[in-house]
């Protein structure tokens, strides 16, 4: 099995025309060798802004909960399913357990300590993704998640930060600031624990500038990963709200990739890419009801990237790019 710095210099420095991306799954296969996936599971975490009664106005009840896990509560169920699912669909061979709704760290180190170990005891894992929210984050948790590297295991932290613009943060209710981002990602750091970043493109009140100005916040900052998300506005959340009184409009298929071209020209190559498009809800109204297809839309990124001659990083200077340790 390579060592994530060295898959991280391979595969960075392979970008450029013709390969534009520095694509999750080439990471997973360069890293893992065979087909390597994440099982999502809901551990019953909440969020301390929902918790509040007013959570981010875009969020809705289910927190990002994977839509293969159907009515399944237990995680020995989520486990078997979701690898049962992944090995049926894509003949998964190797899995990572991925803590994926709501914020997986928002209680006790001990509580959290059982949930893990109860997940990991499941099956044969090679890694271990967390995600949460990084004013749920302390040097305890930190301290918690690095044993498992211990373990011989991958730890991936997936924060959330959607933007690097404080007034846009307001403006969502995040509940955080990009200082406290900033805080928990050198925390994870400092315990050679692996970063991503959330980030959701077309924003109220952001446009290209605004995208740019957080790509390279991300790439300064050195995380490892990114996952982009297109603006979904689901039913019953406050933006969706705002959308029926014609206060916000999320972006088109076409406008999305014009963001995420801008935002991946300012994004290290040293970081991977782990998603383009989010999955919109399918039980739910939701907008804009046009959703690309994302083989399709893949495709047609990758097109226009190398049609531009453009690729991930092209607008940094060498010193907005973190080094690889």
């Amino acid at each position: 099995m390579n060592s994530h710095s060295d898959v991280v210099r391979t595969l960075s420095a392979s970008i450029g025309p013709g390969e534009p991306l520095h694509r999750y799954s080439d990471y997973l296969k360069r890293r893992f060798g065979g087909k390597t996936y994440r099982v999502s599971v809901d551990a019953g975490f909440t969020c301390p802004v929902r918790e509040t009664g007013r959570p981010c106005t875009y969020c809705d009840v289910r927190g990002s909960r994977a839509p293969y896990l159907g009515s399944a509560n237990s995680l020995h169920e989520q486990i078997k399913g979701g690898m049962s699912f992944l090995q049926k669909r894509y003949r998964a061979e190797k899995f990572l357990l991925y803590f994926q709704a709501f914020s997986n760290t928002h209680s006790s180190v001990p509580t959290l300590r059982r949930i893990y170990d109860t997940g990991l005891s499941c099956s044969q894992f090679v890694g271990l993704i967390v995600a949460t929210r990084p004013d749920c984050l302390d040097e305890p948790r930190a301290a918690l998640l690095a044993e498992y590297r211990s373990r011989g295991l991958d730890v991936w932290v997936e924060l959330g930060l959607q933007s690097a613009n404080d007034a846009t943060l307001r403006r969502i209710r995040r509940g955080h600031s990009v200082a406290e981002f900033g805080r928990a990602t050198r925390l994870l750091q400092g315990f050679n624990i692996l970063t991503a970043a959330h980030v959701i493109l077309g924003l109220p009140g952001e446009g290209a500038r605004e995208v740019i100005q957080t790509a390279r916040y991300l790439s300064e900052l050195g995380v490892n990963g990114v996952k982009f998300h297109n603006l979904i506005i689901t039913q019953g959340t406050e933006l969706y709200r705002e959308y029926r009184a014609g206060r916000v409009s999320p972006p088109t298929t076409a406008e999305h990739r014009e963001l995420l071209i801008s935002s991946l020209e300012n994004l290290s190559p040293e970081a991977v890419v782990m998603r383009l498009t989010c999955d919109p809800p399918r039980d739910i109204q939701f907008v804009p009801e046009e959703q690309p297809d994302k083989a399709a839309f893949y495709r047609d990124l990758i097109d226009e990237m190398n049609r531009r001659n453009t690729w991930q990083g092209r607008s940094l200077d060498n010193s907005r790019r973190h080094a690889v340790p």
